[in-house]
């Protein structure tokens, strides 16, 4: 303790005594004294106690030299080359520990003081530990941990926290929770007992309970939504076609809307996703038929097959993000260099094939901006995402998917595009790859030219 407490002392700017003093004299009635003198009744207001409050920075020291969280937290030492991410890290201390055994570790507090005096003791280590304030776009780890933290949430905020941590998790990760769910006698009036609540809570997250209390992110696909936007109560010949064919996954459902806006439509089929996966196709496209497999095989949260643009110019619709426009607007470059290598490298593959086609995969390439048409969606990105999801520009009845992009991009997500999954376009006649390649001639097509002008760029003001 004497090398936690010289610390305290340099970050406080006080001697070592009276650091000594204010740690010898603490008790943790004082912590439950200015919660109930705050009395916090929301999540809001709970929220800002813990931002706020400087009673942990005493608290934590004498908790981190306890039996008891030395029993809480030993299990979590054998573990080695693991991605953790602890919750309500506090001081640092367990953080600086797993760290030292070789685990890539990530801490996450909310208050104030102790996250400023965690990064002095990090850096003193000079150990490179990632510090959060927010878990959003946090990602694939393989243990989140939680130790007395989960009873100082407040209720109408832990279903959402749950899903947070789920996001945070690898398919296959957990969530090592210890928590105390009573006030011990008034001693912790700040404490909520979830003990009751917990377990359905975490089943809404996706999380699953192990034996020894702790939960684990499951590894099924939990299934697949196809989502059509309908301009009429008609499904069109090539639509059924396309449906017939397509190899689907188990749990695989259907839903449509018709007669509604685009954005009014993917919202709404969105909000009834009851699936692990939703994935948009467009009613005048043609798809391969392992155009799900593919897409899914890849595990990503967003990703787009290769659709061609339907009028003008047989443009990718995938783009990367160049530079704001004059009055507010956003260039986007579609990706025509980078698909033309692709499909020159694919000629053998691409002799008498169709339109619609899986060719070997490549890859994928990370976007800016997809089309809708042919779009896989984890369901973590809507829970994540505030509604609309979907939104036209102002006076058009187009760029939905633009918004979309934007938003995910905005909540930490990263958005990629298969090269490999060639999707056909139909109007008059079926406009794929071969439309594409006819016309991506590198003499002809203006690479170097302003973005402004070059054929293809996006103007969408989102």
């Amino acid at each position: 303790m004497n090398i936690v407490i010289r610390e305290l002392a340099r970050f406080l700017e006080i001697g070592e005594d009276e650091a000594r003093h204010r740690i010898k004299h603490y008790h943790p009635d004082q912590l439950g004294e200015e919660w109930k003198k705050a009395a916090p009744s929301n999540p809001e207001e709970v929220e800002n106690f813990y931002r706020k409050t400087d009673k942990y920075l005493c608290d934590l020291i004498l908790w981190n030299h306890t039996e008891e969280f030395h029993r809480r937290s030993q299990p979590l030492m054998y573990y080695r080359n693991k991605r953790i991410l602890e919750i309500g890290a506090g001081n640092g201390s367990l953080c600086i520990a797993l760290a030292m055994n070789g685990n890539e570790v990530t801490y996450y507090d909310i208050n104030e003081k102790l996250f400023v005096f965690a990064a002095q003791r990090f850096a003193d280590r000079l150990l490179p530990i990632k510090m959060i304030k927010d878990l959003k776009g946090e990602r694939d780890y393989d243990i989140v941990v939680a130790i007395d933290t989960l009873e100082h949430i407040h209720p109408d905020a832990l279903p959402k926290f749950l899903k947070d941590i789920s996001h945070c998790l690898r398919d296959g990760g957990f969530l090592y929770h210890r928590s105390q769910f009573t006030q011990q006698e008034g001693l912790f009036p700040m404490h909520y007992d979830h003990s009751k609540i917990l377990p359905k809570l975490a089943e809404d997250a996706g999380l699953a309970p192990r034996s020894n209390g702790d939960y684990i992110k499951g590894t099924s696909t939990g299934g697949v939504q196809i989502s059509i936007p309908l301009r009429d109560d008609q499904h069109s010949v090539g639509l059924t076609q396309n449906l017939i064919s397509l190899d689907l996954p188990p749990m695989t459902n259907l839903l449509t809307c018709t007669k509604h806006s685009v954005d009014y439509a993917r919202n709404l089929l969105a909000k009834k996703l009851d699936r692990d996966w939703l994935f948009f196709m467009d009613a005048d496209q043609s798809f391969p038929n392992d155009v799900l497999q593919r897409l899914m095989s890849w595990n990503l949260d967003i990703i787009s097959g290769i659709v061609f643009q339907r009028g003008g110019e047989p443009i990718p619709m995938v783009y990367k993000y160049i530079m704001e426009g004059e009055g507010g607007g956003n260039y986007y470059m579609p990706l025509v260099k980078e698909l033309k290598e692709y499909l020159d490298m694919q000629k053998v593959e691409l002799e008498g094939a169709k339109q619609a086609i899986c060719l070997p995969p490549y890859g994928v390439l990370e976007v800016d901006g997809v089309s809708a048409g042919c779009l896989l969606i984890h369901r973590r990105v809507f829970d994540e995402l505030e509604e609309p999801y979907f939104k036209c520009n102002d006076n058009t009845s187009c760029g939905e998917d633009f918004y979309f992009c934007r938003k995910a991009q905005a909540a930490g997500f990263k958005i990629f595009a298969d090269p490999s999954v060639m999707c056909g376009h139909l109007s008059q006649y079926e406009r794929g790859w071969k439309h594409f390649l006819a016309w991506a001639n590198k003499d002809q097509f203006p690479w170097d030219k302003d973005p402004g002008q070059v054929h293809g760029s996006r103007d969408e003001k989102v």
